[in-house]
């Protein structure tokens, strides 16, 4: 099937989906019982991608299946109880629809704790370019081409944690998690092909004022920790300065992001990253683009993303994004090309 054909066929099974009697909205799986709620979200999407990289194009597709079930108890002392349990059959490489927490929390006035695989401070109050649908800048273009912006601090994404996360005070929140063991490629057999952190503590920070209709706000964040002897990597040490404004619909922000050498086989790798963008979201629809540079002692990357999202129904969703990257490597010729995917997702 050519691209041209794909996308006539997407925008045919919208039109059909949008103007069938399944457009009615599906009732919610939740139960509501006094001071408990619990409900259940189950999705479908399939996704397609023309993928230009050097001169050839090709076509791929992707299926993902998602379930969340989150579940809240508010006690007579006004302390808030809750689990939030994710399944997905694989991975997404999209910031804004990674799956795979598995967390139970406490929240009272003194602030929120959270136990279990959630993503800590260092990467849920740093602000950053804003990314919606499938991710733009840190989306899935990647799973097909190219290499996603840092966007914030290299950190122990969603491993096993304790996270404590403050209440606002005067516009000011901070956060400080504690991940025993953070690891990745477990299974390969030479070790120095593995990621494995021990120890690793993650702090965020947010300070926001409002002013004249706009709410500013600036972050910090901090990731570090142990690499283990065998893999013969660096320790992780990362950071990020970030920052947003927003009104209404419109959200503007980005960061500076300082990779140095976390979790590199060799020295002197020091990465950093300057990344920005600006996006408008109403409840049904939104837009989105964003772009970062990201360089090191052998590398430069250059993205650029646009992308979107439009509610056909409560239940359905049509997802795009089109991505163009630039990787120049020493010693090796430049690699570029652009990715534009689409997604049509079902969710009750």
């Amino acid at each position: 099937m050519t691209a041209e054909r794909l996308i006539c066929a997407t925008f045919a099974a919208v039109a059909v989906l949008a103007g069938s009697p399944a457009a009615a909205q599906i009732p919610k799986l939740q139960i509501e019982s006094g001071e408990f709620k619990a409900r259940l979200s189950i999705a479908a999407a399939v996704q397609a991608a023309v993928v230009d990289v050097q001169a050839s194009t090709e076509l791929e597709r992707e299926f993902e299946f998602f379930a969340r079930l989150d579940a809240e108890w508010r006690l007579p002392s006004n302390v808030e109880l809750g689990v939030k349990i994710e399944f997905a059959n694989r991975d997404r490489d999209t910031e804004a629809l990674e799956t795979g927490e598995i967390y139970g929390f406490m929240a009272t006035k003194f602030g929120r704790v959270e136990v279990g695989k959630q993503d800590g401070p260092a990467d849920t109050l740093s602000y950053a370019a804003p990314t919606i649908a499938l991710g733009q800048i840190r989306g899935d273009f990647s799973r097909y081409a190219g290499s996603q912006a840092l966007l914030k601090p290299l950190d122990t994404k969603d491993s096993f944690k304790l996270i404590y996360v403050s209440p606002e005070v005067r516009g000011v929140r901070a956060g400080m998690s504690w991940s025993p063991k953070f690891q990745q490629n477990s299974k390969a057999t030479d070790p120095r092909s593995r990621t494995l952190v021990r120890d690793a503590i993650e702090l965020g920070v947010q300070i926001d004022r409002s002013l004249g209709g706009w709410k500013l706000g600036i972050s910090g964040g901090y990731a570090f920790g142990k690499a283990d002897p065998a893999t013969t990597r660096a320790k992780l040490d990362s950071w990020s300065i970030g920052a947003k404004a927003r009104r209404g619909a419109l959200r503007i922000g980005g960061a500076y992001v300082q990779r140095g050498d976390s979790n590199r086989l060799e020295e002197g790798f020091n990465q950093w990253e300057v990344n920005g963008g600006v996006a408008w979201v109403e409840e049904g629809w939104g837009v989105s683009g964003s772009s970062a540079v990201t360089q090191s002692s052998d590398r430069q990357n250059f993205l650029l993303g646009l992308g979107g999202f439009f509610s056909l129904t409560p239940n359905i969703q049509l997802r795009s994004d089109l991505v163009r990257f630039r990787e120049k490597r020493m010693e090796r010729l430049p690699e570029k090309g652009v990715i534009a995917m689409f997604e049509l997702q079902l969710k009750i």
